[in-house]
Order: structure tokens, then sequence, then C-alpha cells
């Protein structure tokens, strides 16, 4: 149960140090590329052991964690691109609401459970996202109807993100968690070396200013807890995959919503405190199932 709290509160953390970015003007992708540096680099020190090429080309999840770590910063981008043109609201809606994939993959392929207090569950879970983060003001129509698909690619690959974490870490990653560490490792690594490329194409003068290189830092030893304990989280022995991804997205939620409250004055209409309220009874009825 601690490894699950902890990634709530890592992940929680990440929506902080974002909402941080802009108060002193911190590039975001210069730092969310030194941020995979960091959190690649940090599993390889937490390892604790010295660790050979050859071992990680040999590595039954190798092709798995190149695949997650170029997903996870293509995916994050177009989380940005949502945000930036259709509102935070509906790129919001769209990751969280990706939950759905995973639960249902692993009722489908692992043969998790399912009964009435866990379909009811996910349908609060649902619901309760929504409200918590419905705004007041509607997105306005965008002219370009094409951009209606960024939602969508954002729900799919998150979902996908999620689903394939779990598959990796049921059939590639060893039982005793010997390979956590390092595939984590190699998927932030991964993301780091796209997102560099990236940097050096479009050639930004401003990867190297020191606020970056700090912002970049924080978020990535924020960045490798939360992926971290969410396997650690995933690999314990009565907690199926469909319980544990429910409860951490609510938790994120519900935390986030508290930390959003008490640090930065946001406040709720009554819409949200009606999610709020909705996603609890969506993390009961999934913790009873």
């Amino acid at each position: 149960m601690i490894y699950l709290l902890l990634s709530i509160l890592c992940s929680t953390l990440i929506f902080i140090v974002f909402r941080t970015y802009s108060r002193y003007k911190i590039d975001n992708h210069s730092a969310i590329v030194v941020n995979y540096l960091t959190a690649g680099v940090l599993g390889f020190i937490i390892n604790g052991k010295s660790i050979s090429t050859t071992e990680i080309i040999e590595a039954p999840w190798l092709i798995n964690g190149l695949i997650l770590g170029t997903l996870f910063i293509l995916i994050f981008n177009v989380m940005a691109l949502t945000t930036q043109k259709l509102g935070a609201s509906v790129s919001s809606i769209a990751s969280k609401m990706a939950l759905v994939i995973p639960v249902i993959f692993a009722v489908i392929h692992y043969g998790d459970a399912l009964n009435f207090l866990k379909i009811g569950g996910v349908i609060f879970a649902l619901a309760g996202i929504y409200l918590s983060t419905v705004k007041p003001k509607k997105v306005k129509q965008a002219k370009d109807k094409s951009l209606y698909l960024l939602p969508l690619a954002l729900f799919l690959g998150s979902g996908f993100l999620d689903t394939f974490i779990k598959y990796t870490q049921n059939y590639h990653l060893r039982a005793n968690g010997a390979d956590d560490k390092v595939f984590t490792s190699t998927i932030f690594l991964t993301a780091f070396s796209v997102g560099f490329i990236y940097v050096l194409i479009k050639k930004r003068s401003t990867f190297l200013q020191t606020k970056n290189l700090i912002g970049g830092f924080i978020l990535g030893v924020i960045n490798y807890g939360s992926i971290y304990f969410l396997i650690q989280a995933l690999s314990l022995e009565n907690w199926e995959s469909s319980v544990v991804f429910p409860i951490n997205n609510m938790g994120i939620v519900l935390l986030t919503t508290l930390s959003s409250i008490l640090l930065f004055r946001e406040k709720l209409n009554r819409v949200n405190k009606i999610g709020v309220f909705v996603s609890l009874i969506a993390i009961l009825f999934i913790s009873l199932a």
C-alpha cells in the first residue's frame, strides 16, 4: 500500500512543479529533457551495482523500454499541444479517462475479477474525473476540426502506456524486482535521447540555462519516483492492476485538487466539488471490489 501512496504523492508533485515553471519562466521542453536525463541516471545510481551495456542489450524488456521511452515524450508533447489548442480541461479529461483502457485490458487479458462494485467504481471514476476538471467556460470550437484528433490521441496514448507498462512487468521483468530500476532508467534515458535530438535540430539556446537545469533536475527526481513506485505497487500480491490504476488516478486527482486549493488558492465551483465527492465514492467501490 505504501508504494501506491508514494506513487500518488510523486505524481501530484509533478503537477505542482509544472505550476511553478510559469512563475519562474522555466522553458518547459528544456526542463522536460533534463528531467528525463536526471531520472534515467538516478535509476542506475539507485540500482547500486554496475550494469554492463551487454546486459541491457540482451534484456528481454529492451524493445519494450525503447518503445515506452519514445512514447513518453511524444505523448507528453501531445498533452501540451492539446492544452494549448483546446484547453486544460480537455487535456485533463482525455488523459485521466484513459484509465479505462488498462482496466478493460486487465479484465480481458489477465482474467482480473469483474463484479458490480468494480464496474460501478469505474463508472463513478470516469464521472468523478470529468466533474472534477470541468470548467464553467466552454472550450471554443476550433476552426480546424482536425485538432479534435489530439484528445483522442492523448486518450489512446495514455491508456496504452499504462497497459504496456503492466504487460512488460508481467511478462518481461523478473518477479524479484531485479530489473525494475534498470528498466525504468532505460525508459527515461530513451525519452531524454529523443527529446535531446529535438533540441539539437531546433537549436534551442535555452536548454543550458541554469533555471531550466534546476527545474528539470527537481522534476526528474519526482518523475522517477512516480514510475518506480507504480511498478512496485503493480508487483504486490493480491493487488490487481484493475484496482491499482483507478485508485492511483483517483488519488492523483484528489491530492492535486487539494494541493491546488491550499498552495495556489484555486477555487472549486459546485460541479468540481461534486466531482471530488464522486471520486471518493469511486475509490471506495474499487477498493471494496
